[in-house]
């Protein structure tokens, strides 16, 4: 069985993501050498980009603003993840501090440039979807005290259970967060055609690497 299932109304849109199935996570601080490596990688972006105009025009940026608007969101309202996680760091001059396996895959999505997430293997149902909203789901999202409303035609992550995990690329659902007791976990990684189906792969071969350096007794149970 595939951990993710991806709609082909979701491909027709320009939309690429793989599912990869974690087990034997230890989630722990950060390394001090990963919270450096992150130091060393928010320098070299703010020596990349002179202003927030500059990060949004990136090609990677454009065509996840442009599905967006496809299917009826405003961008500026919901940015896309990458951004938020670009500007963040742009304007920071650092990036917040959660656990090796957030900290190690939130590094990978600003070095290529794919949104990264994940989810904890015991609070969800596989197989996970992206595929598009009917309209009559809700939605809590990390942090939020409230359910949200979903728009009908908006992409997101559905568990067997037909529970939102994420909406649109940018909005994890509370429910399914990483926490110190997480044993295991879905990672998503989500591009889109501008990112071929090889590249995506090496992409995903890349942030695989770091994560599994830096949660050292992981193991990848499954890819999709």
């Amino acid at each position: 069985m595939n951990a993710l299932v991806v709609r082909q109304e979701c491909t027709d849109l320009g939309l690429r993501a793989r599912g990869i199935v974690l087990c034997d996570l230890n989630i722990q601080p950060a390394s001090e050498e990963l919270r450096t490596t992150i130091d060393l990688e928010v320098e070299r972006i703010a020596r990349e980009f002179k202003s927030r105009a500059e990060i949004r025009a990136m090609p990677e940026l454009e065509r996840v603003r442009k599905i967006m608007r496809a299917v009826g969101v405003k961008p500026k309202t919901h940015p896309p993840s990458i951004q938020k996680l670009l500007e963040f760091a742009w304007k920071r001059q650092s990036l917040m501090a959660i656990n090796n396996l957030v900290d190690a895959y939130n590094l990978m999505s600003l070095r290529t440039r794919c949104s990264v997430g994940a989810h904890d293997l015991a609070l969800i149902e596989l197989p996970v979807e992206l595929r598009l909203f009917r309209g009559t789901e809700t939605f809590r999202p990390l942090g939020g005290d409230a359910n949200q409303q979903i728009n009908r035609g908006e992409f997101g992550y559905v568990d067997a259970r037909d529970r939102v995990i994420c909406r649109l690329d940018s909005l994890q659902a509370d429910f399914s967060k990483i926490t110190r007791t997480t044993a295991g976990a879905l990672l998503i990684i989500e591009s889109t055609t501008v990112h071929s189906n090889d590249q995506l792969d090496q992409l995903v071969s890349e942030i695989l690497s770091t994560i599994t350096f830096h949660c050292p007794d992981v193991r990848v149970l499954s890819e999709s």
